[in-house]
């Protein structure tokens, strides 16, 4: 079953704070939580509700905690490197499984208590909210993070949407990563987007010039069609009124844009039609650009061989 806040939710999660474990060894005591009953259909802001409530734990943890283990190492809690994709925004089709990945690297303090990320969508996370997803490591109850110096973490947290039960059309463009942290420094990290992102429509552009071959001075129609995954309908559909550039070059040449255009409406949605005439063997290709919602695409080129 997907992790989406829409369709599953964990609650009822609680600390369980290994103190003689972290005296002994002085690693990072993560969160231990336990799920209780399975929520269908709840909402994103029980989703929110549950990461604010694992935070408000790990700042009780910490307080609670033995004088020697509460000793302040350092004024606060650094979070930096945080990466979503890699740097690259995530392309999702109509079928296959999307897994995001998000990593941040923590300092400051010597014993982290708890430090998870969230992706959300929405305005505003407490007004506005229109998704809010908590990770795979939260709902299976693990630290994300590993120690990785005296007062340093590594951290990764790892999220599967699955495009026919999480998402709708509505879900593409810029996401943002809520990201909390819990460490003996003073001050503790609690940040609504720690890096924003974007989600998008898969997209694919076919393009093909006929006829072939052709002779010298005939006319060549080259005919593509730009489309992307529909997640209401899970689907593919023409994407139009959308700029595609015509691409050309040699046999031995690289491609240049020669001109560009707008892609068709209702039964030509999406459709793209360019006339050369036939002067020498010559290929082409279409490209689109992109948008905040769609990622770009490059047709695969087709020569012509003119006689």
């Amino acid at each position: 079953m997907s992790q989406h806040s829409r369709v599953k939710l964990t609650s009822g999660k609680k600390v369980i704070l290994g103190v003689s474990a972290l005296a002994a060894s002085g690693l990072a005591v993560g969160l231990l939580v336990t799920p209780s009953a399975m929520a269908e259909g709840a909402g994103a802001a029980e989703a929110l509700e549950q990461s604010k409530a694992a935070a408000a734990d790990a700042s009780a943890a910490k307080t609670d905690a033995p004088r020697r283990l509460a000793a302040r190492t350092a004024d606060s809690t650094v979070v930096s490197g945080v990466t979503v994709n890699g740097g690259n925004s995530a392309h999702i089709g109509t079928t296959n499984t999307q897994t995001i990945t998000v990593k941040w690297t923590l300092s400051g303090g010597s014993t982290l208590y708890g430090s998870h990320a969230s992706i959300w969508r929405g305005t505003d996370r407490d007004g506005g909210l229109k998704q809010f997803i908590n990770s795979e490591q939260f709902d299976a109850d693990t630290d994300p993070c590993v120690r990785a110096g005296d007062a340093t973490f590594s951290c990764t947290a790892t999220f599967k949407i699955d495009p026919r039960g999480d998402l709708k059309n509505e879900d593409a463009g810029a996401w943002k990563t809520s990201l909390w942290a819990v460490t003996d420094a003073a001050t503790d990290v609690r940040t609504d987007n720690a890096k924003t992102w974007y989600l998008k429509r898969w997209s694919r552009l076919s393009n093909n010039a006929a006829p072939e071959p052709v002779a010298k001075g005939k006319t060549i129609t080259i005919t593509g069609k730009l489309e992307r995954a529909n997640w209401d309908t899970h689907k593919y559909a023409g994407y139009t009124q959308q700029t595609v550039r015509l691409q050309e070059r040699s046999l031995t040449g690289s491609y240049a844009t020669t001109s560009s255009h707008s892609t068709g409406t209702g039964s030509q949605a999406g459709v793209e039609k360019k006339t050369r005439t036939a002067t020498a063997d010559r290929c082409y290709r279409y490209k689109f650009e992109g948008t905040s919602t769609t990622p770009p695409v490059t047709g695969t080129g087709d020569c012509v061989d003119v006689r």
